[in-house]
């Protein structure tokens, strides 16, 4: 039995083709939800529209501290695989349920493998940081997105248990922009995301934020994160955020509306990793809100741009970034992430290692 354990929107695309790829070789798998996304609009659409099953297990630890999510999910893992061991683990990602499930499964014994594995912004106080290395070091194979991870790996001595297979978030991407190919294209706009918690944790940075928005001026999409919202809200800046003009605020979208969105995108404004790398797939050049170079090919490719909205030179820099944005045609895209076919690796790699 091979368990799957997830607990976000990043992590179900990343699951989604690992999964059918395995289900068409006849392995026999599972899946368990942390439950760290609990709103359904940030979770169970992504199931549904993804084709994969649901979850057979939630263990609710959504909400609360770092600390309070990944113990909730640690006792909730570790109740359910010591009871039922499984001969593989998966995890994905940086969050804190990937923490979890790696302490909980090398404790038990159980084999494990990291997907995303080798990304570093070399920053120490960041959440996600901590936990890509320590589930790293923990997993006994290592799938790479890019060869900037593999690199990263080599010199934290795990080179032996990494493989350079793609970024797995390639291959669903590719999958569903195949089936939105020759839909009518639309207006290009802005694509807007903003959740991390350097960004929502003060008044002040995110009056910034939305000052930086209205000087973009231009149509905004801006799906918006439960988090930003209930921040937004105790802060009293809704009505400030509903006042910019071009700015659209929407529900979270499920994956397929978010690839169409993206494809009409001439510019990606973001604090999401994730999404900043998505941009390169979808041709629209990305404005990355944190001091931070989580994708360094991109960004010494000059399609990320990272900008400080709290200082007024940053800001002007990227004004001007956005100004000059246009689509990029597919020829023209940055190559850095595989051919579509992570999925495909990540199990012969498997299978030559008798994982499975």
């Amino acid at each position: 039995m091979i368990i799957h354990i997830v607990g976000n929107r990043p992590q179900f695309v990343k699951l989604a083709p690992l999964y059918r790829v395995l289900e068409q070789a006849g392995y026999q798998q599972n899946i368990i939800h942390s439950g760290q996304h609990y709103d359904e609009n940030m979770s169970d659409v992504f199931f549904e529209e993804l084709g994969i099953p649901a979850p057979y297990l939630n263990l609710a630890a959504g909400g609360g501290s770092h600390a309070q999510v990944t113990a909730k999910a640690m006792i909730g893992l570790e109740e359910e695989l010591s009871g039922n061991a499984p001969d593989l683990v998966i995890l994905y990602g940086d969050t804190n349920t990937t923490l979890a499930g790696a302490l909980v499964a090398v404790k038990l014994g159980i084999p494990m493998v990291h997907v995303e594995a080798g990304p570093r912004i070399h920053i120490k106080s960041n959440p996600e940081e901590c936990n890509r290395i320590a589930t790293d070091h923990l997993s006994d194979i290592l799938f790479c997105p890019d060869s900037v991870s593999m690199q990263n790996l080599q010199q934290e001595g795990l080179a032996g248990r990494a493989y350079l297979t793609g970024d797995i978030m390639y291959d669903t991407y590719l999958s569903v922009a195949g089936k939105l190919a020759g839909e009518k294209p639309e207006e290009e706009v802005i694509v807007m995301t903003w959740h991390r918690q350097e960004n929502t944790d003060s008044r002040a940075r995110m009056e910034s934020i939305l000052h930086l928005v209205e000087r973009l001026d231009d149509h905004v999409i801006f799906p918006i994160h439960p988090r930003t919202r209930k921040c937004l809200e105790q802060y009293g800046l809704m009505e400030r955020a509903a006042a910019i003009p071009g700015l659209e605020m929407t529900e979270p979208l499920g994956y397929v509306e978010m690839v169409k969105l993206m494809q009409r995108a001439r510019l990606v404004l973001t604090d999401s990793g994730g999404v900043s790398k998505e941009s390169s797939f979808a041709g629209a050049k990305c404005l990355f809100m944190l001091d931070a170079d989580v994708w360094e090919d991109l960004v010494r490719e000059k399609w990320i741009r990272k900008v400080n909205p709290q200082d007024e030179n940053s800001v002007k820099e990227a004004l001007r970034f956005a100004s000059e944005a246009a689509r990029v045609p597919k020829e023209d895209r940055p190559k850095f992430y595989g051919d579509g076919h992570a999925a495909e690796k990540m199990v012969q790699a498997l299978r030559e290692r008798q994982f499975i």
